[in-house]
């Protein structure tokens, strides 16, 4: 496995270097556009797309790659790992200290490469080996969902290999309001304390070196909805589990003219005080990143949108689908310093 993270000096440096402006998050630098893995078929053509692309971005500047564990049935992570091992190990000037890689989990996963759609995954790999148990599969509407710090045991370390890292810089816990549906408020805060704790535990072993939460619906609506997250709350939960040195640091959320809600709704509560998402998440000391910002390419004026997403105060990063080089080319020319 690489060893090493993403540190400060080095990520700066990188950018500097290659005349990418530079957006700090604690003790690291990273690009303001980053590339986002969802996308795409669960095939070879489309893996060999992505490795030309995330290679692509490396050269030209892009430091940061978001991904999932189920992800293109885990395709998505082993394609970064197949790249940066080639980029770290081999050929190229880059190195392990220069780049940011976040991953999730939460969501059950499929592994195209072993046959199994998530149903059969499950089946045969999570329950089977008893990772989890039955009683901890959340469902809502077609999606499973768990918390279990047992299955997040596992699942990082599945992202590790499938990465080739010792270390994981970011780590969430995929759309999470999958499981507070049908836990309810104060279930679901219990149980993603005792996550947050597992979290810490993993820091601590250098597995990963902070977490969050990556979100559809769950922090931009209505406080009475369905699945609504409270951020206050769930800086609190970190605080209960790894005292005011936590590591929960970043919050992944939608942001895109379909979406606007994330800088324009006042739903987040923090000491009293009604704010947006995104000044909520700056309040608690969280960066933000944003996903779909150009609503999976439905968006017409794709670079005055994503040039619109990254001048937005208080958002770090947008994490963009890009699996074809082309697609790179086109976004970095926005990034230059």
């Amino acid at each position: 496995m690489i060893s090493g993270y993403a540190q400060e000096q080095d990520t700066r440096a990188f950018l500097k270097r290659k005349g990418i402006i530079s957006r700090k998050a604690g003790s690291v630098s990273v690009s303001p556009i980053a590339i986002g893995t969802h996308l795409g078929e669960m095939n070879k053509e489309d893996s060999l797309r992505y490795q030309e692309a995330i290679m692509y971005a490396f050269n030209k500047g892009i430091n940061m790659v978001d991904t999932a564990l189920n992800y293109r049935g885990m395709r998505s992570e082993r394609d970064i790992g197949l790249c940066l091992t080639k980029a770290v190990l081999n050929d190229t000037d880059l190195r392990r200290e220069d780049v940011v890689i976040s991953t999730k989990a939460g969501i059950i996963p499929g592994d195209i490469d072993a046959g199994l759609v998530p149903k059969d995954y499950l089946r045969e790999v999570l329950l089977q080996r008893e990772i989890i148990h039955p009683d901890e599969i959340n469902i809502y509407r077609h999606h499973k969902h768990v918390l279990s710090p047992t299955y997040f045991d596992f699942a990082i370390g599945e992202s590790r290999k499938h990465l080739n890292l010792e270390t994981i810089d970011i780590y969430y816990v995929h759309n999470p309001e999958y499981s507070l549906i049908p836990l309810g408020q104060r279930e679901f805060y219990r149980q993603i304390q005792r996550l947050f704790g597992k979290l810490e535990e993993e820091v601590r072993q250098g597995h990963i070196r902070f977490y969050g939460i990556a979100t559809w619906d769950g922090l931009i609506g209505s406080p009475e909805a369905e699945g609504y997250l409270s951020l206050e709350q769930l800086a609190a939960c970190a605080r209960e589990a790894g005292g005011d040195g936590h590591h929960f640091s970043f919050v992944q959320l939608p942001f895109n003219p379909g979406k606007p809600e994330a800088n324009h709704a006042k739903n987040q509560q923090i000491k009293g005080k009604w704010l947006t998402a995104i000044d909520a998440a700056r309040a608690l000391g969280l960066y933000v990143t944003v996903s779909s910002p150009l609503q999976a390419g439905a968006v017409l004026e794709k670079k005055k949108t994503l040039s619109a997403a990254i001048q937005t105060n208080g958002i770090l990063a947008a994490m963009v689908g890009m699996k074809r080089k082309e697609h790179v080319k086109e976004n970095a020319s926005i990034i230059l310093g």
